[in-house]
């Protein structure tokens, strides 16, 4: 799902930039928000990072493909015996914007594009642009809760997300184009190929499989998983 995948590319980017100064033993943890560790007897450790979706509303222009105006917030969260003042708050809020605003590198395309082509990954990089709308202290007004006995520091972003959901697409070639005893010699094979070329199909860019007794062909670029046989394949 595209929300986990941005989420997921963009913690780990913030978790490189906070800590690559910083020892083993401070390194910073970042993760989707919870009230939780409001709570006297979490165990957490400060300062802490924390992601929070907070308006996604999607739209559709086709049947497979969504478009979501995504509304989000990273709190920077500091307990109250902070030693140093909060100005850290401003230091961490700087590396997240550059976590969230700056694209991926050329360098990142071209490994995520060879690991996508190799099988090694079936996560693309999402380069959507993100914008920094606003940031301010977070308090809650006139309520005694456990949130006012910590030092919180918000930092808004909107983004545009494309997610295209892609279906089983099988495909029949009619009219007599070929038997399947063409298949079973490897030279009338490659004159089949050769033939379904000219109609624009090329049988290197299928899976052949058997479903329910039915010999198909499954698109390969679908990014799918399908029971064949009893067994589970992997189509992507």
């Amino acid at each position: 799902m595209i929300l986990k995948e941005f989420y997921t590319q963009k913690k780990g980017v913030i978790t490189t930039l906070v800590n690559e100064k910083r020892n083993a033993g401070e390194q910073i943890s970042i993760g989707l928000f919870n009230d939780l560790v409001f709570k006297a007897k979490a165990k957490v450790t400060f300062p802490l990072l924390m992601f929070k979706y907070n308006h996604v509303d999607w739209t559709t222009s086709s049947e497979n493909e969504y478009k979501a105006d995504v509304d989000f917030s990273v709190f920077v969260v500091l307990n109250t015996d902070f030693e140093n003042d909060y100005l850290e708050s401003f230091d961490l809020a700087k590396q997240i914007d550059r976590a969230i605003l700056l694209h991926p590198t050329d360098l990142e395309l071209t490994k995520n594009r060879k690991a996508l082509e190799k099988q090694e990954t079936t996560s693309q990089l999402i380069t959507n642009s993100a914008f920094k709308v606003k940031e301010c202290q977070f308090t809650v007004e006139d309520d005694n809760w456990e949130k006012n006995e910590f030092f919180i520091w918000e930092i808004n972003y909107k983004t545009t997300l494309i997610e295209k959901e892609y279906k089983k697409r099988y495909t029949m070639v009619t009219n007599g184009a070929f038997s399947k005893a063409n298949l079973r010699n490897e030279k009338r094979k490659e004159k089949v190929k050769e033939s379904l070329r000219v109609l624009g199909y090329d049988l290197n860019d299928y899976y052949e499989v058997e479903e329910n007794g039915k010999k198909l062909l499954v698109f390969k670029k679908i990014n799918e998983k399908i029971n064949v046989n009893k067994k589970e394949v992997n189509l992507n």
